[in-house]
């Protein structure tokens, strides 16, 4: 069984948590010392706490009783190993700050930092492991699958993007300061934002934005490796 989940995080810590296995006082311990209580869960085998280089999104594919893809487990550094992890009822991978007993407000509100993962209940001995996949591996791998046109394209949407923000900021300071340039700027956000527009709903950007989904998937950020004792 292979599961993939990807989750976000604004505090440099991602987790793999069962609300299940937390003790009944936890959303209380979550907002006090919430480290805490994660190193000694941890400790237990009670939930899995990945090495994380900062703020952003993340992505895993659990390999369950099966084995790593060859492909993939070329880019696997160990990270750490679990002799046994206790797997009860639904779990979520994302970040720390939304983890929960039963108060999910913040999940709630941040629906997109968390996503739940199925792995059938039992005990398990746990491998895991963080990627490095080189900026310049992901860019050949994009290019194979959708090819240089659309490369570009995209390259060309982000630079559009980035201009017409810049341009709707010099509208706003033409119309404090400098008066005179203010239809420069209009035009200038109006002509940028449009052709980014435009751009966005090709067929070339639509494909490369797939791509790019479907190679997260193929090289995650982290790989964990279960068997069921």
């Amino acid at each position: 069984m292979v599961i993939t989940a990807s989750g976000g995080t604004d505090g440099a810590n991602i987790v793999l948590f069962w609300p299940n296995n937390l003790p009944d006082d936890a959303d209380a311990q979550l907002r006090d010392d919430p480290i805490a209580l994660v190193e000694q869960l941890r400790s237990e085998g009670r939930m899995i706490w990945f090495y994380c280089e900062g703020d952003g999104d993340y992505s895993a594919t659990f390999f369950i009783g099966t084995s790593i893809p060859i492909d993939l487990f070329r880019f696997c550094a160990e990270d750490e190993q679990y002799s046994e992890l206790t797997v009860n009822g639904d779990g979520y991978f994302g970040g720390m700050e939304y983890m929960f007993k039963q108060d999910h407000t913040a999940y709630e509100r941040n629906p997109h930092m968390l996503e739940k993962v199925d792995i059938p209940e039992g005990k398990y001995r746990a491998i895991v492991y963080s990627t490095t996949v080189a900026d310049s591996f992901r860019r050949e791998w994009l290019l194979r699958r959708v090819g240089r046109k659309a490369l570009r394209l995209s390259n060309l949407l982000q630079w559009l993007v980035v201009l017409s923000a810049f341009s709707v900021l010099l509208l706003i300071v033409t119309l404090f300061v400098i008066h005179q340039l203010i239809w420069i700027a209009f035009a200038a956000a109006v002509v940028f934002t449009a052709a980014a527009m435009l751009i966005s709903t090709t067929k070339g950007i639509k494909a490369t934005r797939d791509s790019m989904v479907e190679c997260e998937r193929e090289f995650p950020s982290y790989v964990v490796h279960l068997d069921l004792l």
